[in-house]
C-alpha cells in the first residue's frame, strides 16, 4: 500500500488516470463496520481490475469543528495503516484537516476527490457525510454529485453491522463501551482485542515487567483497574500477562517473566478483559 498526502496529489495528480474504488472516512477504531466497507471496496477493485483507494483525515473532522466532543483516538495512524494494508488497499490518501479545509462545501470537496483519480465507484457508510454542515452530502447526494463529476460511477452503502445488543456498531459506541471497561463488548465490535500501540513509548523494565506513563498515550484508555493483557512484538509473538492501569501508570506483568527479558521491538499491548481481582 502506498501513502500520499491528499493536497500533494491535488496539486500533482500522479494518479489521475488510475481507475479506483474509493472509500472516505475517519475509520477510527477500525471496527467491523469499517472493515465491511473496506472489504467491499477491495472486492470491487479486484473484480473490475481497478485500484482500491482510501481517503482519511489526520484529525477527526467532527472533533475539529466541535460537532463532537474532543477525545483521544481509538487507533494510532500506524495501526490504521496496518489494518488497511492487510485488507489489500492500494492507495491511502491522508487529508490535513485544517480550518480552511473545513469550510469546503460537499461539491468543492468532491471536485478535489475526482481530481486525484478516476473514480469508478465509492463505498461509504450509511452515516457518511462530507462538506460544511450547511451543504453537507450523505450517500444519496453523493451519488448525485458523482453522476455529474464522474459519469457512470456509482455508490454502494453496505448495511450497518449490529452488535450482540442489537445496536449499530460505531466508533462512538466503541468509545462508550471502552470507557465503561466493557472490553468483551469492545472486542466483539472490533473483531480483535483493543490494542495500544506502544511501539513509540519508552517503557521502564522492573522486576515485575514493563511500566509506562499513561499520560504519554494518545489512544483512549479504559478506566483504572486490573486487566488480562497480551503483549505483541513485531513478529506478532504473544506474551500473556496482567495489566494494572492507574491514573498515572500502566504496568504489564507477564506470566513468564523470562519471555520478556531482553526482548526488543514491542509493538502492541492488547487489553483482553477486565479482572474483578488480581488473582
Amino acid at each position: 500500500m502506498r501513502r500520499f498526502d491528499f493536497t500533494y496529489l491535488v496539486e500533482n495528480p500522479l494518479l489521475w488516470q488510475e481507475e479506483c474504488a474509493v472509500s472516505i472516512g475517519v475509520f477510527d477504531g477500525f471496527h467491523l463496520g469499517h472493515r465491511s466497507i473496506i472489504e467491499r471496496n477491495v472486492a470491487w477493485a479486484r473484480k473490475e481490475g481497478w485500484h482500491s483507494m482510501v481517503i482519511t483525515f489526520n484529525r477527526n473532522p467532527k472533533m475539529v469543528t466541535n460537532s463532537q466532543k474532543m477525545e483521544k483516538r481509538l487507533t494510532s495512524e500506524v495501526q490504521l495503516e496496518q489494518f488497511l494494508d492487510e485488507c489489500g488497499v492500494d492507495y491511502l490518501l491522508v487529508i490535513d484537516f485544517s480550518a480552511e479545509f473545513s469550510t469546503l462545501t460537499a461539491e468543492e470537496f468532491l471536485i478535489l476527490v475526482t481530481t486525484v483519480s478516476t473514480i469508478k465507484m465509492m463505498v461509504v457508510g450509511s452515516d457518511f457525510r462530507c462538506g460544511v454542515a450547511a451543504s453537507s452530502a450523505g450517500p444519496v447526494q453523493l451519488q448525485e454529485y458523482l453522476g455529474r463529476l464522474e459519469p457512470g460511477s456509482f455508490v454502494e452503502v453496505p448495511p450497518f453491522i449490529v452488535n450482540d445488543e442489537g445496536l449499530n456498531v460505531s466508533s462512538t459506541l466503541v468509545r462508550k463501551k471502552l470507557l465503561e471497561g466493557a472490553l468483551d463488548k469492545v472486542q466483539g465490535m472490533l473483531g480483535r482485542p483493543y490494542t495500544l500501540d506502544v511501539a513509540a513509548y519508552p517503557a521502564r523494565v522492573n522486576e515485575h515487567g514493563l511500566l509506562y506513563r499513561t499520560k504519554a498515550f494518545t489512544q483512549l484508555l479504559p478506566p483504572p483497574g486490573w486487566y488480562d493483557g497480551r503483549l505483541f512484538d513485531h513478529e506478532d509473538a504473544a506474551i500473556d500477562g496482567v495489566v494494572c492501569l492507574t491514573e498515572e501508570e500502566l504496568s504489564f506483568t507477564p506470566e513468564d517473566h523470562s519471555r520478556i527479558e531482553g526482548r526488543v521491538g514491542i509493538k502492541g499491548l492488547g487489553l483482553i478483559a477486565k479482572r474483578s481481582t488480581i488473582a
